[in-house]
């Protein structure tokens, strides 16, 4: 069935000025690290900017795996991805998304800490027993689904995240892993850098002045970019008819870290709330033999818990929001 995208009024910029934003798209290509890229410099760079681009963090073979995987899956379950005759309304919202992946299919599991992207992860979130997994999801604006004008925004967020000191380690993060060449005619993920200190996307506007940018992401497939949560980002829509796929993970941060506000030096950061009520972690991994991927799953919300308590009960699972989709 075709698919539409519904195009979102300039409600987080200003209209007057451009469709998306303020219309202050930077016509010089972001800053990219290689794949082997040393953690403290791409570290330094993601708490200027609240974001840091991986080149080549997949292999062709890797990217072909997962384009197959999307080929097969979209013929196969249609309705997982939203080709059904019923859409979902977080279908409607994103082209084509298969929310919960890992529920039915494990061999996507050696995909959850790639060495390339995760290895950066660790060091952005405090370590590697602060990591804590939160969301897994394959994403696709087909051809021909036009344009969409999605307003800038941010993801979830802690509102200590003013008043902290420092801010980081960021209490989410997301890798965005291109697996199709992203051009100026393609969607393109699009950032404004160093905006995950505002509340909104004016005020970072009002402050930032000259400095205020909008920074489209091109790369081709196998870039990854990592984002802090609280960093307002978008997608471009491009000519409106090229396609594009691609894969997203979050996580959130996890242990107790001593912090500071303006009003005393013992704050202590407790470890970031669920991402979503409604991500499901499948039985070999909530409950997985190895103490450190069971710490790593260990953020469960309450529809978790409930699913647990009944022993992965399907039936309970399907009543779930998003539970078969």
């Amino acid at each position: 069935m075709p698919i539409s995208l519904v195009p979102q009024q300039n409600e987080s910029g200003d209209a007057l000025l451009a469709a998306q934003g303020f219309g202050r798209l930077s016509e010089k290509p972001a800053p990219t690290f290689s794949a082997d890229a040393d953690t403290t410099a791409v570290a330094t760079f993601f708490a200027e900017y609240g974001y840091a681009v991986i080149d080549r963090a997949l292999t062709p073979i890797e990217i072909n795996s997962l384009n197959t995987f999307f080929d097969v899956t979209q013929q196969q379950h249609p309705e997982l991805w939203g080709l059904g005759a019923k859409r979902k309304p977080h279908h409607r919202n994103q082209g084509l998304i298969l929310s919960q992946p890992l529920l039915d299919f494990p061999e996507l599991d050696v995909f959850l800490q790639h060495p390339i992207a995760y290895r950066q992860v660790e060091a952005l979130l405090g370590g590697p027993d602060a990591v804590r997994w939160a969301e897994f999801n394959f994403r696709e604006t087909p051809q021909g689904s036009g344009v969409g004008t999605m307003n800038f925004h941010h993801d979830a967020v802690v509102e200590d995240r003013f008043l902290r000191s420092p801010h980081n380690p960021p209490d989410y993060l997301c890798t965005i892993h291109y697996l199709t060449d992203v051009t100026p005619d393609t969607p393109a993920f699009c950032v404004v850098p160093g905006s995950q200190r505002y509340p909104t996307l004016r005020a970072a506007y009002e402050h930032q002045g000259q400095d205020y940018i909008e920074q489209p992401i091109y790369g081709s497939a196998g870039t990854c970019v990592l984002y802090d949560t609280a960093l307002f980002h978008t997608r471009l829509d491009g000519d409106g008819n090229q396609p594009r796929r691609t894969w997203h993970q979050y996580y959130a941060r996890g242990g107790h870290i001593k912090s500071r506000l303006p009003t005393t030096d013992r704050y202590v950061r407790s470890p970031s709330p669920v991402l979503t009520d409604w991500n499901l972690i499948p039985e070999r991994l909530a409950l997985h033999e190895d103490p450190r991927l069971r710490l790593f799953f260990s953020h469960w919300n309450s529809a978790q818990g409930e699913w647990v308590a009944q022993n992965f009960d399907p039936l309970v699972r399907a009543a779930m929001p998003r539970g078969n989709s």
